[in-house]
């Protein structure tokens, strides 16, 4: 039987790019690095030539005139380069090859009020491009180094003007999103927290949370095991005995039965449907102990969710997603080819 990822790979090929966007979560940057980790898995060169081709189409396209934001614009193009070079699928200096976006980021976070912290047109998203431009590189650090370390600061003091007051919102949030931004901007300070950079200030932050998390129960049961498994991530770095303790409160306080019923089956893709939260539920399974509460309820709802998709290629075939764009990373099939790429059998063991 073919692998997942190769049906994936052929599907997405068949449907045509002609009008894909060149951005990270919707057009050829995510492709890219579906298309090279694909390539690298299965020493397909075709497959290292359509990805070199769709590159090439993001370099022709990097434009200042861009939007700067993470999931369609500079921000997460820079953050896919990046990626790429970092993991020698592609060659290049990306302080020279970046130069432009860095440029735009420094204006956004210094000249324009910056309202949200979403991952796809907020802080966190400029926060995680900063990481990624600070990662892996000399301990001798040329200017553009320097100033994104400052960038980085910047960007972390704003997330701490502008987290707490937004936290209360956390209980009206009703529909599932691996975007949510509550546990994506933790994730986001516990890899600022691997910079070494400003671990005071991301410690000061957690203290500062600390309330408002304890407080703040999420309506949906997906979720308050979303939460938990943040908070796990948070501790593991940052040890505290109050946020271990709200992580297993969430955990306890997760129905499964009620989870069951918040998922959408009908739709295949990773940022809203079922492959999402199959994922979440298998990440949830390898980090919480397993002596914290429901941990097994974890593991047993995970595969009673596959057997309801033995299949989920046929089940996209037959609900391609309306008004998207059907191959990108957030919600189309590229999405779904590269997490199976990166956890393997996620999306095809039962």
């Amino acid at each position: 039987m073919e692998l997942l990822q190769n049906k994936t790979a052929e599907i997405i090929q068949k449907n045509g790019l002609k009008d894909l966007s060149h951005g990270l979560l919707h057009g050829n940057a995510g492709l890219c690095i579906f298309f090279y980790q694909l390539a690298r898995q299965t020493n397909n060169a075709d497959y290292e030539k359509f990805a070199d081709d769709l590159l090439d189409k993001v370099f022709a396209n990097l434009s200042t005139s861009t939007p700067a934001d993470f999931e369609y614009g500079l921000a997460g193009i820079g953050w896919s380069i990046e990626y790429l070079v970092q993991n020698n699928f592609a060659e290049g200096n990306t302080d020279e090859i970046l130069e432009d976006v860095d440029n735009k980021v420094y204006r956004i976070l210094n000249e324009e009020y910056n309202s949200s912290f979403e991952l796809g047109n907020g802080l966190t998203g400029y926060l995680f491009y900063l990481i990624s431009r600070l990662r892996s590189k000399e301990k001798t650090l040329p200017m553009a180094q320097c100033i994104n370390r400052e960038l980085l600061i910047l960007a972390i003091n704003k997330l701490d003007e502008m987290v707490i007051s937004q936290f209360a919102g956390i209980v009206k949030e009703m529909n599932f999103d691996l975007f949510w931004r509550f546990p994506v901007m933790l994730h986001s300070l516990t890899e600022a927290f691997k910079l070494n950079i400003y671990n005071a200030k991301i410690c000061c932050i957690i203290r500062q949370l600390l309330p408002n998390i304890e407080a703040n129960i999420p309506s949906l049961h997906i979720n308050r095991l979303y939460l938990a498994v943040a908070l796990k991530g948070v501790c593991s770095l940052i040890p505290d005995k109050r946020l271990e303790k709200q992580a297993k409160i969430l955990l306890y306080a997760t129905d499964f039965e009620a989870l069951k019923t918040e998922i959408d089956h009908t739709l295949l893709n990773i940022r809203y449907g079922w492959p999402g939260i199959v994922w979440l539920l298998k990440v949830a399974s390898q980090e919480i102990p397993v002596d914290w509460p429901n941990h097994q309820l974890i593991i047993k709802t995970y595969h009673e969710i596959m057997e309801r998709h033995e299949n989920p290629l046929a089940d996209f075939l037959i609900n391609i997603p309306v008004n998207c764009e059907p191959n990108g990373l957030a919600l189309g099939l590229s999405g779904i080819g590269l997490i199976e790429l990166l956890w393997p059998g996620v999306l095809s063991d039962i």
